[in-house]
């Protein structure tokens, strides 16, 4: 992930995900930037998780101001966090988590259709079988660094 990620908005909350913000002080200090903005009520951060709580007055900040100017302070302060898909993405490359949501949907398709092939042919269960592990490899591959942590 080069830059923030929005884990979930509705209006009034909004959680920022970022690997920055695993840091403590790097955490306090952009909870610290949000809480100062007109219209937010509080900033909750929470460095084991690497996100921030924002809390705002809908009435005062429209929810996709709000999601603009998160993207904008994360792209000033610097999303330099060595990650490759990231890179490849700016230069126009396809990278591994551009496939990561079509490899969640194979995955889980893959394994229901084992499933149904069970009663119609070993063999097409065989096949879809080798599918879900494929989608399941680029999934994980996605996720390696979190899992060997």
């Amino acid at each position: 992930m080069s830059g923030p990620c929005i884990a979930s908005h509705v209006p009034g909350r909004l959680r920022i995900r970022h690997p920055d913000l695993r840091s403590a002080g790097r955490n306090a200090e952009a909870a610290a930037l949000l809480a100062g903005w007109d219209g937010v009520t509080a900033a909750e951060g929470k460095p084991v998780c690497g996100s921030i709580v924002l809390r705002y007055d809908p009435a005062r900040m429209a929810p996709a101001e709000t999601e603009a100017r998160i993207l904008a302070l994360f792209a000033v302060d610097g999303d330099s966090t060595g990650d490759e898909e990231g890179e490849a993405a700016e230069e126009g490359g396809l990278s591994l988590w551009s496939f990561n949501r079509p490899a969640k949907i194979g995955t889980l398709t893959a394994l229901g259709g084992t499933l149904v092939a069970l009663t119609v042919s070993k063999k097409l269960h065989a096949v879809l079988g080798v599918m879900h592990v494929a989608f399941l490899l680029v999934h994980l591959a996605n996720h390696r660094k979190k899992i060997l942590q």
